[in-house]
């Protein structure tokens, strides 16, 4: 936490910030954190000095709500944080800039991701609350994948007591694997997909902490996020935690009480969803195929990792003693080809294959790196700041078209 405060400001915001604006938000805590800002040098450059000074040493001495507004603030300072206040404010009717436009001038280069953050914090706060429950959906780049087994299910979250049993459950659980007091569940629904976000503690922690001079010790139990999400249209579901227990234990849950069966997913659980077989059996020759006059522009296979485990007549895997990653910008069978040609690529294990995927959207190329790792997990990062809908809607749509990788690549 204490990392992200010192974060905060940085030298580029210290120069730039509209000091109004970090007034407002320091005001209420000024003689907590002993900072004298009317005392503040008449300079500009020197006030901004000082001010950058203040978050350089920044600790956990920083009163908990100050803490806390700066971890959320600075959780949406970003490309992709800014995108999703966009979008929330606009389908609001809101300009969360206007107070700070000036008419007739070209977009003023204070309005940073950062700066968009902080004032939407100060000024528009459930615009806030609902951007940060978005970019929760965000915050997993692996989550465990599961198919229902069959189509004709029913979402049943409005239904009388649904969402409520479905919280407590989910409550039980928690409370019963880390002790924990806390669980909040927020649904979203936009068009086929159903999100849930599940706010809840975690094994509790202990750090050494500088308590007034004196070394004191600090135990916490850290607040994290599960994020649910059921496509309707393909009967799959998405779960994104910290542990895999949880994982698996909500997919039970959703089945459960929003879907009425619990085992819905089972079957899933034990198919293999993913393969890189074709990669195997073709090797330095094996391409992918897209539309070139679509929205999927480019796809390199960029890094393959090998090894020798086997599966043995149990069905246990038996561990590899070496493993090798190559990557290559375009085609990495190929380099590994060229790299260590005494190497038959179908008789060793391709553990993952990680690709890059350009996608057009709205007259500029998105690049959205994917990792591939059998038997049931497909990975995004969006490191090129698309909006998650954005993913869904070019990512996983043109997976089989461009690669077949459910069930098998072309």
């Amino acid at each position: 936490m204490a990392k992200r405060i010192r974060n905060f400001v940085d030298r580029a915001f210290s120069r730039t910030v509209d000091l109004e604006l970090l007034h407002r938000l320091l005001s209420p805590y000024l003689g907590q954190i002993g900072f004298d800002w009317d005392g503040l040098p008449e300079d500009d450059g020197e006030r901004r000095e000082a001010i950058f000074g203040l978050f350089a040493k920044a600790d956990l001495r920083f009163p908990a709500k100050l803490q806390f507004a700066l971890y959320n603030i600075t959780t949406l300072s970003t490309d992709a944080g800014a995108r999703i206040i966009q979008e929330i404010a606009s389908e609001a009717g809101v300009d969360v800039l206007s107070a700070y436009r000036v008419e007739g001038a070209a977009d003023d280069l204070r309005f940073t991701p950062r700066f968009m953050a902080l004032v939407t914090w100060l000024d528009h706060r459930p615009i806030f609350d609902r951007s940060l429950s978005a970019a929760a959906f965000l915050a997993h780049s692996t989550k465990l994948e599961r198919d229902a087994e069959r189509e004709d299910v029913e979402l049943r979250h409005h239904d009388a007591g649904v969402q409520d049993g479905f919280a407590e459950a989910a409550r039980l659980h928690f409370a019963g694997r880390y002790n924990g007091h806390y669980c909040d569940v927020r649904w979203f629904e936009e068009e086929d997909l159903l999100r849930v976000l599940i706010l809840h503690g975690s094994k509790p922690e202990t750090k050494n902490v500088d308590q007034e001079g004196a070394e004191d010790t600090l135990k916490f139990r850290e607040i994290v996020q599960s994020t649910i999400e059921y496509d309707q249209r393909r009967s799959a579901i998405a779960v994104g935690s910290k542990s895999a227990t949880d994982a698996k234990k909500l997919v039970k849950l959703f089945g459960a009480y929003v879907l009425g069966d619990g085992d819905i997913f089972e079957a899933s659980a034990k198919e293999e969803l993913y393969t890189l077989g074709p990669l195997q059996r073709q090797g330095d020759k094996f391409r992918f195929n897209f539309d070139p006059e679509g929205e999927v522009t480019h796809v390199a296979l960029r890094e393959v990792r090998i090894d020798e485990a086997q599966l043995t007549a149990t069905g246990r895997l038996r561990l590899s003693p070496w493993f090798l990653s190559l990557g290559d910008s375009e085609n990495a069978l190929r380099r590994l080809k060229e790299v260590a040609p005494e190497i038959d690529v179908g008789d060793v294990r391709i553990v993952h294959a990680k690709i890059d995927v350009t996608i057009e959207v709205d007259d500029s190329e998105i690049v959205v790196p994917v990792t591939i790792r059998p038997p049931r997990t497909v990975s995004m990062r969006d490191h090129s700041a698309a909006m998650q809908k954005v993913l869904e809607r070019h990512v996983r749509a043109h997976l089989d078209e461009l690669a077949e990788v459910r069930p098998d690549f072309r």
